[in-house]
């Protein structure tokens, strides 16, 4: 009988399986898993690997950059080397400070550079965006440049960021049945084994195919049995391997996932796209949290709770951090941080000096946007202590003054409130015995107007206690004083009104232009003026025609008004002929532009400007112009030094003439050595403040005999002295301050300087130790000299001293004792410091 062969027969092949109904499934399933992971571990492994050469990722957050760079995509920067440009129209990666931020947190950004400004600051915008960023930014805040885009990568890290839990869950649901599906499911089959059902024996007792008639039959069956058993150990993988596989590989997602929930970058978004074609969305939450702290009450003591309010509709709240700070420094210092409702911590108060704290809270959503509360002010008081709340800087009328017994305890108490003239401590009754809640009307009209100190006053028994003193509190109850002057009998087209008030208490805060028609009853507001000149240009051809009465009313800092006698029966009639002269300015210099308006319902044939020496009707004609604009040069230099009027003379196609109001007594100064820029700057100290380190340049057009700025100098640093005296000292109101420089109690031959500003408390002057010393700079090839005061010390009064935050610029009015190195005196022209608005000091 012929064999086939010896042994069982092979069990079915793994190709057969492969193609069979079962094995497509299962092959397919696989392959399909192992790709999704390794594309997966791929983009990660993109985005992680090159840290290690200095780069950095951030997950883009919003669809400013459609459609090159969408939400969940991972940016990868390198830092800038500094001695490269910045590349104009490359995308980068900035910090945007949180002043620029609506949530008042700064933020790490990406968006393209569009443009380079003039002051060497850059210009972005997003490119789905059809509007440039509202900030500039400057070179320092560039963390790096973008070099490496890995698309969606970072959607996991979005998602767990944003709380977008659902599209989260999904994710996690796909990759963990792919890690199953392609680690798990599989199975590496070798040659069957002896358990195989395929491979079981006969009931012949001898191999698959084998002849029952051969002896060796048995023998040949239970070889081929057992030597693919050893084989099937070998290529099957245990089930503790493929565990540790796919628990591996789900650690490695994880980690990834969290690794790029930690950083985000975002993007300013216009609700206007650039891109028609664009569609994507914006996050779930773009609104920040609603958040307040409400104040503990005026004093604290012990152990307080302080509970934050919040609340966000879109995501909810992470966290909400509240932190105090003392008032007098503002460092804040965190207390707790929240994570849920009710947002309450316990601040123990006992741990910390008594005095005034401020409170705030930031509360923070699940969207990463944030909301700082305004501070909230209150008073740390774990000893008796008397606190008169400061009733502000000027008064009026009669105020009430309020006082707390912080921690009285079981003694009973009577307060009194008393006032001094201030610093001249004769200390004098307002309000005597008082008992709770120590509310005293003070009645300020029936004392002199004056700058007062206020203190209260605890008695119990034989214990007195003293509030602190609040000092320098001015009164005034006298309104300014105030006139309007007459615009003329006939008024026609844009006319200018000008106005006279002073005051010399709290100072003129603003003057209000108004008018009054005949038969009416009701003035009319034209214009209103917070700064002298109180000049203002009115266009009279809103007014209807006829009789019209006029009038000023100035308002001081303490809200006292005053009302100027009328100019009555000035009539409106704009139905012929209009001119008016533009001023020139109250000193002129040089070639400068004498400028008119005028019109006429019957035509314009010329307009001539003229002047003339002030108070003289000897009047020159500088130009006639035909048509507008109606302007012309005038070479001062051509006159000698002096106060001079303008007036321009309308003439119509009729030949009437119509003459526009004088503005008179403008000074014509042409004096070789002249005032040519006064400019100060900010040491170490605080800006806005005048503290030590702080300077101030007077720059004159030619170089100067330094001794005729003070005698015996020649440059060299000299001590000198600089006093600060308030603007209302001057009948120049609150931002008014004024500088001189003094030497040995006298003054120097600098002029004064007034700052514009308010650097010190009202009636307040306040000296400081300085040094003086003078160089030479060529200026277009013309050499000047310039005096530079370094400021030391203050050696007066430095609690009187205040913090201005009015962006102004100096003006600074010269002396005409000093005298050029050809020994021409210096003209008094006042110079306006140059370049744009800012704080000084």
């Amino acid at each position: 009988m012929n064999r086939e062969g010896t042994g069982s027969s092979p069990g079915p092949s793994r190709v057969a399986e492969l193609f069979s109904a079962e094995g497509w499934v299962r092959f397919v399933a696989s392959l399909a898993s192992r790709l999704y992971l390794g594309v997966l571990l791929s983009l990660a492994l993109f985005a992680v690997l090159p840290a290690l050469f200095g780069w950095h990722g951030t997950v883009v957050q919003s669809g400013s950059m459609e459609p090159h760079i969408s939400p969940g995509d991972v940016v990868l920067a390198a830092t800038m080397d500094p001695s490269n440009p910045v590349p104009v129209g490359g995308v980068v990666e900035y910090r945007s400070p949180a002043e620029a931020e609506p949530s008042g947190v700064a933020k790490t950004r990406l968006h393209r550079i569009v443009a380079v400004n003039t002051d060497g600051t850059f210009v972005t915008a997003g490119d789905a965006n059809t509007t440039v960023d509202s900030t500039p930014i400057a070179r320092d805040q560039i963390k790096g440049q973008a070099r490496l885009l890995i698309p969606a990568v970072g959607l996991p890290g979005l998602w767990l960021g944003s709380g977008n839990f659902p599209a989260l869950g999904l994710w996690a649901l796909i990759t963990l049945t792919a890690v199953a599906a392609a680690v798990l499911g599989t199975t590496s089959r070798g040659r069957p084994t002896k358990d195989d059902p395929d491979t079981t024996p006969d009931d012949g007792g001898g191999g698959t195919g084998g002849d029952p008639g051969d002896d060796n039959a048995g023998s040949g069956s239970e070889a081929s049995h057992q030597q693919p058993d050893a084989t099937a150990v070998d290529t099957v993988p245990s089930l503790v391997q493929r565990a540790s596989t796919a628990l591996g590989i789900v650690a490695a997602l994880v980690t990834v996932t969290v690794l790029g929930a930690s950083v985000f970058s975002s993007a300013a978004f216009t609700a206007t796209t650039a891109n028609a074609a664009n569609t994507f969305g914006t996050a779930a939450d773009w609104v920040p949290p609603s958040a307040s702290l409400p104040s503990p009450g005026p004093t604290v003591k012990g152990t307080v709770v302080l509970t934050a309010q919040a609340s966000d509709a879109g995501s909810g709240i992470r966290n909400a951090l509240i932190q105090y700070a003392p008032a007098a420094t503002g460092a804040w210092v965190n207390l707790c941080t929240p994570v849920s409702a009710p947002f309450s911590c316990a601040w123990n108060t006992t741990t910390l000096p008594d005095g005034p704290y401020l409170l705030r809270t930031t509360t923070t959503d699940n969207a990463g946007l944030t909301t700082t509360t305004e501070p909230v002010g209150t008073t740390v008081a774990n000893t008796f202590a008397v606190i008169l709340t400061d009733p502000g800087e000027t008064l009026r009328g009669t105020q009430n003054l309020t006082t707390t017994l912080s921690n009285p305890g079981a003694a009973r108490y009577t307060v009194r409130v008393e006032y001094s003239v201030a610093d001249a401590n004769n200390w004098k009754p307002i309000c005597q015995n008082l008992t709770a809640p120590f509310t005293c009307a003070w009645n300020t009209t029936a004392i002199p107007e004056n700058t007062y100190d206020l203190r209260s006053v605890a008695v119990s028994g034989a214990n007195t206690t003293y509030s602190e003193v609040i000092t320098d509190v001015q009164v005034d109850n006298q309104g300014p004083s105030v006139a309007l002057t007459d615009p003329g009998p006939t008024l026609r087209g844009t006319t200018t009104f000008q106005a006279t008030a002073s005051d010399t208490l709290s100072g003129v805060e603003q003057v209000q232009v108004q008018h009054l028609r005949s038969g009416t009853s009701t003035w009319v507001s034209m214009c209103t003026v917070e700064e002298e000149p109180y000049t203002c240009r009115f266009d009279t051809t809103t007014l209807a025609y006829g009789t019209y009465s006029f009038r000023a009313v100035a308002t001081d800092a303490a809200g006292n008004s005053s009302t100027s006698a009328a100019t009555s029966y000035r009539t409106v009639d704009n139905t012929v002929a209009s001119v008016s002269v533009d001023d020139p300015g109250a000193f002129l210099t040089g070639t400068i532009t004498l400028r008119a308006a005028a019109n006429s319902t019957a035509g314009i044939t010329n307009v001539r400007i003229q002047t003339a020496p002030a108070g003289t009707t000897t009047w020159t004609t500088r130009c006639t112009v035909n048509t507008a604009p109606f302007d012309c040069p005038w070479n001062t230099a051509s006159v000698a030094d002096g106060l001079y009027d303008v007036r321009a003379i309308l003439l119509d196609t009729k030949g009437k003439e119509t003459i526009s109001a004088t503005v008179a007594n403008r000074r014509v100064d042409n004096s070789p050595l002249r005032a040519a820029d006064i400019q100060a700057a900010n040491g170490s100290g605080v800006l806005g403040r005048i503290d030590a380190g702080d300077t101030l340049n007077f720059s004159y057009s030619q170089p100067v005999n330094l001794a005729s700025v003070t005698p015996g100098w020649n440059g060299a640093t000299l001590p000198v002295t600089v006093r600060l005296r308030d603007g209302n000292l001057l009948g120049q109101g609150n931002n008014g301050d004024t500088i001189d420089i003094q030497r040995s109690g006298s003054a120097i031959n600098l002029g004064a300087v007034n700052t514009k500003a308010n650097f010190a408390r009202t009636w307040a002057t306040v000296t400081f130790n300085a040094t003086m010393s003078a160089s030479t700079v060529t200026v277009n090839g013309i050499p000047r000299t310039i005096i530079t005061i370094t400021v030391g010390t203050a050696t007066s009064n430095s609690s009187r001293l205040l913090t201005s935050t009015t962006s102004a610029n100096m003006v600074w009015t010269p002396s005409v004792l000093v005298k050029s190195t050809s020994a021409s005196p210096s003209s008094t022209t006042p110079v306006t410091e140059t370049g744009p608005l800012d704080r000084d000091f």
